[in-house]
This record gives C-alpha cells, sequence and structure tokens, in this order.
C-alpha cells in the first residue's frame, strides 16, 4: 500500500481555497500534514482540518476518526471570510487542498 500524503509529491490548492485563503495558512496546512502527522496517525486520503479563531489568529484542528484531536496554532490572523473547514485529497498521484464544497471522491 502507498503512504498517504508523500511530502515528495506534487502538491497544490484549488483557486476556490486559494481565493479565501492566504498562501501562508495554507503552507502551514501542508507543514503540519510533513511534520505533526505524518507518522503519527494512519493517514486516510481525505484530511479535514477545521479552521477555527483562538485569539484572534487561525487554529486548524484534525480529528483523527473520533481517536485523537489535534490542534495547531497558527500566527495569522483570523478573519470570519475563512472558510470553516477545508479537504486535502490525495488522489495517488496528486494532493490538493480544498474547500469541502470542491470535495467529490
Amino acid at each position: 500500500m502507498i503512504a498517504m500524503f508523500d511530502a515528495a509529491a506534487e502538491r497544490y490548492a484549488t483557486l476556490g481555497l486559494a481565493s479565501k485563503l492566504p498562501g501562508t495558512v495554507i503552507d502551514e496546512i501542508w507543514h503540519i500534514i510533513d511534520a505533526d502527522l505524518q507518522g503519527m496517525v494512519d493517514l486516510p486520503q481525505v484530511l479535514q482540518f477545521a479552521l477555527v479563531s483562538r485569539s484572534g489568529h487561525v487554529t486548524a484542528v484534525f480529528d483523527d476518526r473520533h481517536d485523537s484531536i489535534f490542534e495547531f496554532d497558527l500566527p495569522e490572523t483570523y478573519h470570519r471570510s475563512f472558510p470553516e473547514t477545508i479537504a486535502v485529497l490525495d488522489d495517488g498521484q496528486y494532493q490538493t487542498m480544498m474547500l469541502m464544497d470542491e470535495l467529490s471522491v
């Protein structure tokens, strides 16, 4: 079985997501996947992150299929226009970060 979310794979963000979320937040989420989640939990084909405001900054919340919840405080300022939840899909060839309504698996 091929490991999901290999850091060497091609990675993208949809235009829909990039229009609603700064590139710095997108980059931080890729970093979380590589540095904090990879090797710690089994990563499924689709990851979901909730984006919440904590003290005015972005906190990315990852729920490991209800086994564990991981929260990552980011230095970026939170804006109400940010999507509540985003998806990250690894289709075996490409990895794509997107809005939830863009996800079709």
